[in-house]
């Protein structure tokens, strides 16, 4: 079943984050994953969620999607947007098929 994985993000550091998606990218569509969402300006439509930029990936299976976070190849660049963002959730869900 595939997977979604969901990223609600705030970018401290425009700078390095442009250079983080150029070396996370890769390893994303090298998984068999795609990029559904990837951008600001989100709007909330219903209740008081506020976010600044939202990404959705779609990944082959949950144990891809947790396995491209979890690979210590790529902990580097997983630090990179973790070090240069006030928040960053993410989570992950079975997607209906």
């Amino acid at each position: 079943m595939k997977a979604a994985v969901i990223v609600d993000i705030e970018v401290t550091n425009p700078t390095i984050y442009k250079e983080y998606i150029e070396l996370i990218t890769p390893s994303v569509f090298a998984r068999g994953g795609r990029y559904l969402v990837r951008g600001g300006n989100p709007q909330t439509l219903d209740g008081n969620w506020q976010s600044s930029r939202m990404v959705v990936m779609e990944f082959p299976s949950r144990e891809v999607a947790v396995g491209w976070l979890e690979d210590e190849s790529l902990s580097d660049i997983h630090n990179m947007r973790r070090n240069n963002s006030s928040k960053c959730n993410m989570i992950i869900c079975d997607m209906i098929e």
